[in-house]
């Protein structure tokens, strides 16, 4: 309910916003490409998110322990074989999207080419766990409201900054308006899914101990969240985006949402283990 209040509320600033503000061919204008988005959030909220992740999807016979990991899991859950996708990101990230009966699963490349087929049974348990108690949707529709919102904040900021002739001061002001971008996108995160997301996800979680072992290992594989969370290594990677295109900085808006892995693998298990 928070993400559908969250977006009511958007659409009827937004319609407001073009009433006021707009006339003549500008508002006609202005209300079609408003009835476009709410189209697109409505039926497509899931299709919007890949493309804002630069995702592609996989074949059959490109990744057969994605798709034999996959198709078991979704057996032994009871719902429908989801389509898999990978992409090109920073971090080590697994997604979930769903609208209606269409199920995406998406893996970054690297996390993909480094995790056995036991691992990413325990991956795809968890991303198909969110869809067989009804979370997938809410994820869906807050992971599109901020991609499609940072997509919206660089488009219009390189808009802005192309009018600065110097390169240099052009970066830097990439970065600090990054800088200024990500936390907000981390607060309204927080807003639309709530404290208690992951902490349901991982009661839910709890009720299968062999695939929640299975997940476990492959904390032990990943980067902790200290190593790219902590304030120097989060401004490292901010940096380096500047020097990358639009496509990736909106890429790295959406990783580092917080994830559920990172409260996961934060447990006394993963930590014993270390």
């Amino acid at each position: 309910m928070r993400a559908t209040f969250f977006l009511l509320i958007c659409f009827v600033t937004l319609g407001l916003f073009l009433w006021v503000s707009l006339n003549g061919l500008l508002y006609i204008f202005g209300m079609v490409m408003l009835i476009i988005f709410l189209v697109i959030t409505v039926g497509y909220p899931d299709t919007m998110t890949l493309f804002l992740l630069g995702a592609r999807e996989l074949r059959s016979g490109d990744e057969k322990n994605f798709f034999e990991a996959a198709s078991q899991e979704a057996y032994k859950l009871a719902v429908p074989m989801p389509k898999l996708y990978f992409y090109n990101g920073t971090l080590e990230r697994a997604f979930v999207l769903q609208t209606r009966n269409d199920i995406s699963i998406i893996l970054n490349k690297s996390l993909l080419d480094k995790a056995s087929i036991e691992e990413l049974k325990g991956i795809c348990f968890e991303l198909l766990l969110q869809v067989k108690k009804g979370m997938a949707p809410k994820r869906t529709k807050a992971m599109f409201i901020l991609g499609f919102l940072a997509w919206t904040l660089h488009a219009t900021s390189a808009v802005v900054l192309n009018l600065i002739p110097f390169n240099d001061i052009r970066k830097a002001s990439d970065w600090f308006l990054n800088y200024l971008f990500n936390p907000v996108f981390e607060l309204i995160f927080k807003m639309i899914m709530g404290g208690s997301y992951f902490k349901k996800l991982e009661h839910h979680l709890n009720e299968y101990p062999a695939e929640k072992e299975l997940l476990s290992k492959v904390g032990l594989k990943l980067r902790k969240p200290y190593t790219y969370y902590s304030l120097p290594s989060r401004k490292i990677h901010e940096l380096y985006a500047v020097n990358k295109s639009r496509n990736f900085q909106n890429i790295m808006s959406l990783e580092f949402l917080p994830h559920e892995w990172d409260y996961l693998f934060r447990n006394v298990e993963i930590r014993s283990a270390e």
